[in-house]
């Protein structure tokens, strides 16, 4: 058994993940931050909550496909090209989905594009798994 397409979607994602989770310190005027970068602007309740959002919607999702990609793979039965292409459609709709709440006040592309993707992702994996286990 050899889990190729897991590591690095757990690889990439956290450091995503961190990166939401730095903007938010940031944000909210975290002592650490103030060494590293100047905040010369405050930031507005509405711009700080968004960026929880992209944060918690972010850590929601990846955990359910992580369960699913692994399962998936230790039964080392769809092919690696589906599983790639699933992992890549639903890797695209969580960033895409964080950085319209993360970076733009509205942006209709980002946000459904994000989501559609998502679910897509999901679904192509909750698929694989009902099929192998009927």
């Amino acid at each position: 058994m050899s889990l190729s397409v897991l590591p690095i979607f757990l690889g990439v994602m956290t450091f995503f993940y961190v990166f939401l989770a730095l903007r938010i310190g940031y944000m909210r005027g975290s002592p650490v931050m103030k060494i590293f970068f100047k905040m010369d602007e405050a930031i507005s309740d509405e711009k700080l909550q968004r960026n929880v959002r992209a944060h918690g919607n972010f850590s929601e999702y990846v955990p359910i496909f992580s369960i699913l990609l692994l399962a998936l793979e230790i039964e080392n039965s769809p092919a690696l090209g589906y599983l790639v292409a699933s992992t890549v459609i639903f890797a695209y709709g969580r960033l895409a989905h964080a950085i319209c709440f993360a970076f733009f006040e509205f942006n209709p592309f980002l946000r459904i594009s994000g989501m559609f993707c998502t679910y897509i992702g999901l679904l192509l994996l909750a698929y694989k798994a009902i099929a192998i286990a009927l």
